[in-house]
């Protein structure tokens, strides 16, 4: 293989490698209040399975409406959000990150927005509320909190 070749595959591996090892940014200040505002705009609003836009949602919908309308695009689903970024403690969690709990054998996720609290689009029959994150009902169910990256 020429001495060129394998210098450009050197610098080619080294490049995918740095990228591997950079995951990504989290959001900035500004992002996260943006997404806040928005899922704080959303109480009351309805849960529709399925639903992710004013007319309704569900968890994932809120999730991921929440965050385009501040600019960041997020998979749709639950599990797929799951994997969006890095875990963190919940102690540690900031306005904007993702909260994941285990109901009933389901993936739910829910925006923390600061001082201990979340917004829900919690079940068939309610509206997007906003819950205490250390009430008994959610603490059993939490599973892990998500720093979303860019």
């Amino acid at each position: 293989m020429p001495a060129a070749l394998r210098r450009w595959g050197l610098l080619l591996s080294l490049l995918l490698g740095a990228c591997a090892s950079n995951p990504g940014t989290p959001l900035d200040d500004n992002t996260r209040a943006a997404i806040v505002t928005e899922a704080l705009g959303q109480i009351g609003r309805p849960y529709v399975y399925g639903g992710s836009t004013p007319e309704g949602f569900d968890c994932s919908g809120l999730v991921q409406y929440s965050y385009a309308q501040a600019g960041v695009s997020l998979p749709r689903t639950t599990g797929e959000q799951l994997k969006t970024g890095k875990d963190i403690s919940l102690s540690d969690a900031e306005p904007g990150d993702l909260l994941f709990y285990k109901l009933n054998g389901a993936l739910h996720v829910a925006i923390y927005v600061g001082d201990g609290r979340a917004v829900h689009a919690p079940a068939r029959g309610k509206q997007v509320i906003v819950a205490p994150v250390d009430i008994p009902y959610w603490q059993r169910s939490f599973i892990t909190a998500v720093r979303v990256l860019r």
